[in-house]
């Protein structure tokens, strides 16, 4: 399982893209649904990854970190979209690792600004509703780095 000592994860850096992308829904396993466009003010971390992508299951121990950290704090959205629509599989595998992450799907088209199709993508959206870092690609997202960089965003003033 990832997370081991001595592992090192690809990390692609990515340039801010400063534009607002279209508004879509996103459903939880709980049926709790969530509309992008009424989240301004917040920062959306925004994760598509499937159980059968080898990177993205490598991944979830620092995103779990990261949803920890945040955990108290409303104004930051971890939001793992699983690509497969399998609600069972992801739900299943977040308790077989213990993860405290919720599992979401999409409920309407995902904006192309948010997702080509590679696994995993990670996109984080400013408190302006605005592309601030687009990740294709494995990374540590409980790195204090990382945690640093949402730190900065929630201090930007709307």
């Amino acid at each position: 399982m990832p997370d081991q000592p001595g592992q090192k994860l690809l990390q692609i850096p990515a340039s801010p893209i400063k534009k607002s992308p279209p508004d879509f829904l996103l459903k939880n396993s709980d049926g709790k649904t969530i509309n992008t466009a009424t989240q301004k003010g917040k920062i959306l971390f925004i994760n598509f990854w499937a159980t059968s992508c080898i990177p993205c299951v490598e991944e979830m121990p620092g995103i779990n970190r990261l949803h920890n950290h945040f955990l108290s704090d409303t104004n930051v959205l971890i939001l793992p979209i699983d690509v497969d629509d399998n609600f069972t599989n992801s739900v299943d595998f977040m308790k077989k690792y213990r993860y405290t992450l919720p599992v979401y799907n999409s409920v309407s088209r995902v904006p192309e600004a948010y997702f080509h199709g590679v696994l995993p993508t990670t996109v984080l959206i400013d408190k302006k509703g605005r592309i601030a870092k687009y990740y294709e690609g494995q990374m540590d997202y409980g790195s204090k780095e990382f945690i640093g960089l949402v730190d900065s965003l929630l201090k930007e003033t709307n």
